[in-house]
This record gives C-alpha cells, structure tokens and sequence, in this order.
C-alpha cells in the first residue's frame, strides 16, 4: 500500500514536471510580446554603424563643390589679374603718291625704314573668353618724314606760279601716342590684335622751298638761278640750279637764299614758316600675334595701318 501510494506521488510530479517543461516550450514559441518587438532596434545601431561609412563615403562629393568653387575663384582671379609689358617696335613708313595726290598735283611720296617706338602696356584677360585680352598701349618714339627732293604743286593751284622745289632737312615727328587694343588667340601660338588710338607728335627738322619754273611744252619743272622769261620759252637765260630730275647744284642754291624773291624766274631758297610745331597723330592698327609658349611671357607681332603714314612693321615684347 505504501508502495504503490508512494508510487502514485512519484507520478504527479513527474506529469506536473513535463507540464511545466511543455508549457514553457509552448510559450517560448509564441509571437512576441510588444515589450520584445522592440527588441529589434539594434538594427538601426547597425545603420549609424554604417552611417559613418557611408558619411565618408559621401564626404568626398560634399568637398568637391568647394574645391570647384575655389577653382573658379582662381580662375576668377587669373582672369582679373592685370599683366605689365614692354615691347619694341619697328616699322616701314610711307605716304604713297596716291594719297598726296588728294591734296596735290605734283609731289614726292615718302618712304623710310626710320621709324621705331618703345611700349608700355596693361593687359587684362576677358572674364568671359580666356583667350581674349584687352590693353592700354602707350608708346614714346620716332618717325622719319624726311622725303627726297622734289617738286611740289598744290590741288587746283597754277604751275607756271606756285610751283616749288621743296627739300626736307632732317624732318621727323618724335611721337607719343595711346591706344586701345583687343587681342583673340587662336592657339597658343596664334592670334590677332586691332585697336585705335591718338598721339602727338613733335615736329622736328625743316622745310626749304624754291620757287620753279614750269614748261607747258614738257610739263617738267627746273629752277633757274634769274633772268626775265624768254620770249616763248617760259625760262630765263640764267644758270640752271636744280634740273627736272630735282638734282640742285647746292653752291648756287645756297647763293640764292642771299637774295630777295622776285617770283618764279628769280628765286630765292628759303624756309618754309608754316610747318607746325607739332601734329595730332591717328593711330589704327592691325596685325598678328605669336606668342612662344616656351618661353612665358615672350611674343612678336607682325603688324599694320596707319600712324599718320601707312606702316607696315614687326615688335617684339613681353608680358610679365
């Protein structure tokens, strides 16, 4: 009896032991309470774990706009900053017979290879084109204006009266100028520049004149040393002075500046008064640019237009 009552016991708690053990697996196996679904945040930890890495990652990108931007900046300042230079010039000058022909009947055109300039200029680059430049230009030289002997005769004037042999004595202008001046390249080693400006220029040397004698007959010129016309020839029978060629026997040309004048069949030599002391000076240009890359700084320039004569001449500067 006390066997089987303590075997009755033994049972009991083994079933209430299983039970335990069965509802404890039954209720580990149901969903979870909202208290454990909020368990689940730690996977927005493993979130701000990668927020760093993708921080860093993104990082690179949020630096690039101020990298650009300080490019820009010094690309800005690259295209405000002024540039200083100095050039040299040399040019061929001439005042063709066409052109004088406007003003006159007869003359002697100019031609010399005895014009030179120093330049200073300030150069910008364009904010909108980098390969675009603008400058001030102010230049200090000299232009030759000396022309050979000749004769003379003004538009619309009489030949057998104001005709004159005319000799220039070291005539020149000492010239002083500005201008303004756009250049585009092309390349690094080609573009174009033009501008305009004004100078001034100093007139220097003189002018001599002669009256001359006009034959209808030939249409050519000479100055005689006196004498009155004779009768049909239009010349005096006195010595030649300067013949048609303008080739002047300079003893009795010298000898009649002694004398007064008595028209043009007694000359006298004598300097011209009304060559003002100075001109206005027009300056326009055109021309090519070579820059030398290799040398920074370094360019020449073929160039023409017109500075009071036609020129066509060559410079080298450079840029600093």
């Amino acid at each position: 009896m006390h066997h089987r009552t303590r075997l009755a016991l033994l049972l009991s708690f083994t079933l209430v032991a299983l039970g335990t053990t069965a509802f404890a697996q039954e209720t580990s196996e149901t969903p979870p309470s909202p208290a454990d679904s909020a368990s689940p945040a730690p996977a927005p930890a493993a979130a701000s774990e990668a927020g760093p890495a993708a921080s860093e990652t993104t990082t690179p990108a949020a630096e690039e706009t101020p990298a650009a931007t300080t490019a820009e900046a010094a690309a800005g300042k690259m295209a405000d900053k002024a540039h200083y230079g100095l050039a040299v010039r040399w040019r061929w000058v001439s005042v063709p017979g066409w052109f004088l022909g406007l003003f006159t009947q007869k003359n002697v055109p100019l031609s010399t290879f005895n014009c030179w300039a120093l330049e200073g200029f300030w150069r910008k680059h364009d904010k909108e084109d980098r390969n675009r430049t603008w400058e001030i230009v102010v230049a200090v030289g000299y232009q030759n204006m000396t022309t050979s002997d000749g004769y003379w005769l003004g538009r619309g004037k009489d030949p057998a009266v104001d005709a004159d042999l005319v000799q220039t004595k070291g005539l020149g202008l000492i010239t002083m100028d500005a201008a303004y001046v756009l250049r585009q390249y092309f390349s690094p080693y080609f573009g174009i520049h033009y501008g305009a400006g004004l100078g001034l220029g100093v007139v220097r040397g003189k002018v001599m004149r002669i009256s001359a004698q006009y034959d209808p007959a030939t249409g050519q010129y000479e100055v005689r040393q006196t004498g009155t016309p004779a009768s049909g020839s239009g010349y005096g029978p006195g010595a030649l002075i300067c013949g048609t060629d303008a080739k002047c026997n300079e003893t009795l040309l010298s000898q009649s500046a002694t004398r007064g004048d008595l028209g043009p069949y007694d000359a006298h030599l004598f300097q011209e008064t009304s060559v003002p002391s100075a001109l206005p000076i027009i300056n326009l240009l055109f021309g090519l640019d070579f820059p030398i890359p290799d040398a920074k700084g370094l360019e020449f320039r073929l160039e023409g237009g017109f500075y009071d004569a036609f020129f066509i001449g060559v410079s080298g500067g450079y840029a600093f």
